[in-house]
Parts: C-alpha cells; sequence; structure tokens
C-alpha cells in the first residue's frame, strides 16, 4: 500500500467518510490551532524581529534567528510533524512543522507569509515490506516591498521549472492532520489514524491525499468495500492520482473484481515501475526465478531512483553474488555498509557468503 505525507484537481461535493468497525472506544480529535503563537515565541520575536520597522529588516532578521545557525538553531528532521509552538519548542521538524512555525512567526511579524506546496520528482521511503511512502514538499512564499521570497528549512535546491502552488491554511491543516493520521497508522492504531484522517477531511475535503489514506486505512481493516470507496473519491478530485490508482487495483484484485483491476493495469503498472522499492520486489521475484540478470537491471533502475538505500545495494550484492560477479558483489556490500545506519553494522560486517545464505 501507498502512503501520501507531505509535499487538474475538482471540488466534489461534501462526502461523509464511511464508519470504521472496531470494537474499542471511539477516539475524539480536539481541534488544534497549527498556527499558534506561545509566550516563548512572542518573546522570541520581541528580541529579534518586532523591533525593527523595516518588512525586509524584519524578514532577513526572523530568517537568520530562525535558521540552525541563528538564536533558535531550527534543525530539520523529516520524520517528524509538529505544531508551530510544538516546532519552536522542539527546534526541530519537518517541511510541515518548518512551514507552521514560519507562517506563523511571519504573519505575527507583520508579513505576508503563505504556505506553498511544491511538486518535485517523487520521493520514495520504504517503511515496511507492505508499506512504501510518498513524499511530499512544503515551503513558505513571504512577500515583502513587491519581492516574494521563498523560505525552505529541507535544503531541496528548487529549480525554476518546479511546479508549485500557493495552498490556504485549510489545506495546510489537514496535510498536518493527515500526517498525524499516517503515523498512527505505521503505529497500527487503526482507531487513531481513522479520527485524525476524518479530521483533515472535514477540515478540506478537497486533499486527494487524505482519501488515498483513509482507503488504506480501511483496507487494513478488512473494509474493502469503503476502501474502494475512498480511493475512488480521491479519484474524482484528481483522475491523475497514481497513488489511489494503485492501491485501487489492489483493492479490485483482493476483491475479485478482476476486469475493473483490468481496466487500470496498465497506467497502474507505469507508476509502479518509477518505485524504486516496487523494482526491488520484481527483482525478488526474478531471483527466485534465477532470472539474475533481469533482476541486476532492475535493480540498477531502483538504485538510479533512489541512491541512498543501503537495502537496495544489499540486494543487488546478494543478486550479483548468486549469479557469480563476486567482485561487484563485494563493491555493493561495501556500499550498503556506507550508507546503512549504525544499528546494521554488526549485520553488515558478516561475510557475503553467509548473509546471503541467511535470506
Amino acid at each position: 500500500m501507498l502512503l501520501l505525507a507531505a509535499c487538474a484537481s475538482t471540488q466534489p461535493g461534501n462526502v461523509t467518510p464511511p464508519l470504521l468497525h472496531h470494537t474499542g472506544p471511539e477516539v475524539h480529535v480536539e481541534d488544534i490551532d497549527v498556527l499558534e503563537i506561545s509566550p516563548a515565541m512572542e518573546e522570541f520575536l520581541q528580541r529579534y524581529v518586532l523591533p525593527y520597522k523595516s518588512s525586509k529588516t524584519r524578514l532577513d532578521l526572523l530568517i537568520t534567528a530562525v535558521s540552525r545557525s541563528g538564536a533558535l538553531g531550527f534543525e530539520y528532521d523529516e520524520t517528524r510533524t509538529k505544531t508551530s509552538s510544538e516546532a519552536f519548542k522542539a527546534r526541530t521538524g519537518n517541511c510541515v512543522a518548518f512551514s507552521n512555525l514560519m507562517v506563523a512567526l511571519a504573519r505575527r511579524a507583520g508579513l505576508n507569509a503563505r504556505y506553498q506546496e511544491v511538486f518535485l520528482r517523487p520521493e520514495w521511503s520504504d517503511y515496511d515490506n507492505d508499506t512504501v511512502l510518498l513524499i511530499k514538499h512544503l515551503n513558505v512564499v513571504i512577500e515583502t516591498n513587491n519581492m516574494s521570497w521563498v523560505v525552505d528549512v529541507s535544503g531541496t535546491k528548487l529549480s525554476q521549472t518546479e511546479r508549485r502552488k500557493l495552498i490556504d491554511d485549510s489545506y495546510a491543516k489537514a496535510l498536518y492532520l493527515n500526517n498525524i493520521a499516517v503515523e498512527a497508522l505505521l503505529d497500527g492504531d487503526l482507531p487513531r489514524s481513522y479520527a485524525y484522517m476524518t479530521h483533515a477531511i472535514a477540515t478540506d475535503s478537497g486533499l486527494p491525499d487524505t482519501w488515498v489514506n483513509l482507503g488504506v486505512i480501511y483496507g487494513r481493516n478488512n473494509q474493502l468495500d469503503d476502501a474502494a470507496f475512498a480511493l475512488n473519491h480521491a479519484l474524482r478530485i484528481n483522475s491523475n492520482e497514481y497513488s489511489a490508482m494503485s492501491n485501487l487495483y489492489e483493492v479490485y484484485v483482493e476483491q475479485g473484481r478482476f476486469e475493473e483491476a483490468a481496466e487500470i493495469e496498465a497506467r497502474v503498472e507505469r507508476y509502479r515501475r518509477r518505485n524504486p522499492y516496487y523494482l526491488l520486489r520484481l527483482s525478488h521475484e526474478a531471483v527466485e526465478q534465477e532470472q539474475y540478470d533481469e533482476a541486476i537491471s532492475l535493480l540498477r533502475k531502483a538504485i538510479n531512483k533512489k541512491e541512498d538505500d543501503h537495502k537496495l545495494y544489499f540486494a543487488m550484492a546478494k543478486t550479483q553474488y548468486l549469479s557469480g560477479e563476486t567482485a561487484d558483489a563485494e563493491s555493493s556490500l561495501l556500499r550498503a555498509k556506507e550508507l546503512a545506519p549504525q544499528d546494521m553494522m554488526v549485520f553488515y560486517d558478516r561475510p557475503l557468503n553467509e548473509l546471503v545464505t541467511e535470506q
């Protein structure tokens, strides 16, 4: 299943999501102000920004004070979604957290700040064998002195050709709630995930991401008809939402609706081959059939799309070893070790033949 986490649409009428079937107590989500200004934030602004009259000066000082080397020292962490006050207190967060923080501070400083969604080349993250995250991107546009300034904490280099869209506060808040719901889903807490996802939909029903992820929630709860409903609704919002289409294909196959699955299979397959972890799965199937050249070709394509994941290089090392390319296999294993987290070092320190035999 593909989950969407913050990055030609139509606005269909409001639709009430089906209930989640579970035996535990209902989870209630209190409304939250993602742009709250805490007393500490107010003090920060009074000290570093507000005493200066020029809007351009306030903007420059705000960016400097928030930056990694500034008074706040904000650190980018793509795994942490936070409100403005939470991000200020923690001094860390992902693009949604930073955007909440910067919009809140800039507006309090009298600056015209808005959220912006940036449509980058898809960035995939392999969470486990059944779940792949598709990461989207958010930053902030601040206007001053007839100039627009893009403020981005991630270090992502944006070209002039990247498609961008200014979004309103409700859309950005729905992205925040969507991310919190995804975190709960990855933790296996379906009721909590459902509560946050439906709250996101109530905040902005035109965000396809939430309907895609709601479809995943229903699918995990074996509510396949409701999963198909949610995914089809995502496609009514955006007919080119390929994550919805890919998940819908899986639901149709599981339901035995093979004719409907066949109608979208070709488009789904083209989309999936952009996903390095789908290519990894195909390589495993090729290895099982001892089609090592095909597996290596698939892994090369996967690595070309995602060059910083040790799992892809380890799969390449195993496949090269099985095909008799032992020197290349050792080279791939070395690259896997270079990219692996510290807690994987003991695993990778063993001989390659032992690792291959164990798998």
